[in-house]
């Protein structure tokens, strides 16, 4: 039968032991939620379990605590080794020869091997004091960045609590647009990713500018360095002016002279 508007869902309904069973959604905080796998198990185990429980003798279960496993019995219980036993449902457990820093927290060995892989955002100051004080005679440190891992551990790992930020203005933003805070908090996440990536470009077109002027100024230095060879040009001859030989002008009295001659000579040729 369906729900409707007048009956409100107030239970979880979940499968197990091949039942199905109501959980109060004031009790959700009492699931675990679990994917099934195989692990081969034998004595001398280590476990780490993962839900709060008690033993078959009424001791406490803990989240998180490792465990050694001493003996299996037939039915599907597992004995330990600090003679706790635990029920045959309970499988909340997975292989403990390896923890997070996270879940190392108040463990103790003597010595501790501790696997970094330099990722910014799973190491800081405060979880690196965590991870290297596990250890009462020593800890060995592997990672594939040891430069990286020395700027990651010196910055604090202090964060903002949900509790001191002030929602009004995603709400207001919400509002406006017609989402939900989430919606808003994913947009400004995006515009401070592009403007990051925005000022990265800018810086690096900066220094590209910076280095041609740079190679500009040593190109201007060596060019000055080196003197240009003067050109000799040939000796030109200075053009001299010639004057052209002035010719003097006859006297009358030549004229005289010349013009009877002229008129002798055509007065002989001529016959009468």
């Amino acid at each position: 039968m369906p729900l409707t508007e007048a009956e409100p869902l107030k239970h979880l309904l979940i499968e197990a032991d091949n039942c199905i069973r109501p959980v109060p959604f004031k009790e959700l905080d009492k699931i675990t939620v679990c994917q099934p796998k195989e692990i081969p198990l034998s004595t001398g185990d280590r476990l780490q379990l993962k839900a709060n429980a008690q033993s078959q003798d009424g001791r406490r279960l803990a989240n998180g605590e490792l465990v050694t496993v001493k003996e299996i019995h037939q039915d599907g219980r597992i004995a330990l080794n600090d003679g706790r036993v635990l029920a045959k449902n309970y499988r909340q457990f997975v292989c403990g020869y390896a923890v997070t820093s996270y879940a190392a927290q108040g463990k103790t060995a003597d010595y501790v091997l501790f696997s970094d892989s330099a990722v910014k955002a799973a190491t800081n100051e405060q979880q690196w004091y965590v991870t290297i004080s596990r250890g009462r005679k020593g800890v060995k440190i592997f990672t594939a960045d040891k430069g990286q891992l020395r700027e990651n551990i010196s910055r604090g790992g202090a964060r903002t609590l949900a509790l001191d930020m002030k929602p009004s203005a995603f709400e207001k933003l919400a509002t406006v647009w017609g989402r939900d805070v989430a919606f808003v908090l994913n947009v400004q996440a995006s515009q401070h990713a592009s403007s990051k990536q925005a000022a990265e470009i800018a810086q690096h077109e900066k220094l590209e500018r910076e280095a041609e002027a740079l190679r500009q100024a040593e190109a201007a230095k060596q060019s000055q360095a080196v003197k240009p060879t003067e050109s000799v040009k040939p000796t030109e001859k200075p053009t001299e002016t010639v004057k052209p030989p002035v010719q003097k002008p006859e006297t009358i009295r030549r004229r005289i002279e010349i013009q009877p001659a002229q008129n002798q000579q055509k007065s002989r040729g001529m016959k009468i």
